[in-house]
């Protein structure tokens, strides 16, 4: 996260390098020239920022209204050492939506106070208040409902563990009914179970679902759904929202030039006819041998997943593998690539999926052994 501190006064300046010091690497301050001591020279003809002879520290001329939406555009956090009506009167104009929009706080220049002013869940501001308030000591101001309530925000449900989230146009209502304490029901079976410790105790309507077609007893106004299997039918496609944890490892061999179209086409297949979603996938496993290989290169960078590989020999001592092959043993020296590639990718010692063949790959499936063991107890 890159994050910028914009100050007005000295007194500010001083608790921007305060926050500085606890994240070196990843915020910069900003100030008008003369607070940051470099002043001398310089015209206001032209907004401008620049750096100063202070590392991770820089300059600006000209209004500081013109100078913003530069700052804006560049960083994922701005904390601003200032009023609160100037934070919002700079902020508003440039806030268009909050799926990207940076997190805004807005502090004191007595650091009394962290106020989360834009982006509460979505982009992080209420976390970024309270960082900021530890390192000041100061008091955390937080506004939004499920917050103040101690209530999840479905927004940042599994944000920590990297779930991937479908049917996100339903997050208005379903945070309605969390914030208005009607009945949530909850499906799950994979992922972190612990997923709602951060927001505080388990809520008291929010009912955990035995099975899928409990919905229909318990009626809720909103339902969610963790998963990395395909949705159950008969949830209400209007309220309901899916997690996917990343809890799959995709076991991936192939031959010579095999495309990532042919790796893309034949994984969606296999994930389609087992039932996976292809959103919970956490690593693309292969032997050494594939690694130079173009088009599995390509389709695990695609999908943004790591392509992790094992020496044959690891893989030939694999335990668990269901459908081995002469076939490949004589091409790689090996009897399986697929299966003892995703066995160790997961750190499993059964697979979900066993080896499926497609033209010029094959394909298996393995769900790490932590979140397995977690849903079995």
């Amino acid at each position: 996260m890159k994050t910028a501190v914009l100050v007005l006064s000295q007194a500010g300046l001083g608790l921007a390098r305060r926050l500085r010091a606890a994240r070196p690497e990843e915020t910069a301050i900003y100030g008008p020239s003369c607070v940051v001591g470099a002043c001398g020279g310089l015209t206001t003809e032209d907004a401008a920022i620049f750096p100063t002879t202070e590392t991770g520290v820089f300059g600006w001329v000209g209004p500081l209204r013109r100078v913003f939406p530069t700052v804006w555009n560049t960083h994922d956090e701005i904390v601003a050492v200032m009023a609160l009506g100037i934070v919002v009167r700079l902020a508003g104009p440039l806030a268009l939506d909050k799926r990207t929009d940076p997190a805004v706080v807005a502090v004191d220049d007595a650091g009394q106070f962290a106020v989360s002013v834009l982006g509460g869940h979505g982009a992080g501001a209420n976390a970024l208040a309270e960082r900021v308030a530890d390192v000041l000591r100061a008091l955390p101001v937080i506004t939004t409902a499920s917050e103040a309530q101690r209530l999840p925000a479905v927004d940042r449900i599994g944000r920590t563990w990297g779930w991937a989230v479908e049917r996100t146009e339903n997050f208005t209502r379903v945070a309605a009914a969390v914030v208005r304490r009607e009945c949530v029901a909850v499906w799950q079976d994979a992922g972190h179970t612990d997923w709602w410790h951060p927001f505080g105790p388990w809520p008291q309507h929010f009912v955990r679902l035995s099975a899928p077609g409990d919905v229909s007893v318990v009626r809720p106004s909103a339902v969610l759904v963790i998963s990395d299997r395909a949705v159950p039918p008969g949830l209400p496609d209007d309220r309901t929202i899916v997690y996917r944890p990343p809890t799959l490892v995709a076991g991936v061999g192939c031959r010579r030039g095999a495309t990532r179209e042919a790796i893309d086409a034949w994984t969606e297949s296999v994930f389609a006819a087992h039932g996976l979603s292809p959103l919970c996938i956490a690593a693309v496993a292969t032997v050494h041998l594939k690694l130079d290989e173009p088009g599995l290169l390509a389709f695990a960078r695609g999908r943004g997943l790591p392509l992790v590989s094992f020496p044959a020999e690891s893989l030939a001592e694999t335990p668990g593998i269901e459908r081995p092959s002469e076939r490949v043993r004589a091409k790689v020296g090996i009897a399986a690539v697929a299966e003892p590639a995703a066995l160790r990718g997961a750190g499993a010692t059964r697979l979900l999926v066993p080896k499926q063949i497609g033209p010029g790959v094959t394909l298996a499936v393995a769900r790490r052994t932590a979140d397995e063991a977690r849903h079995q107890a």
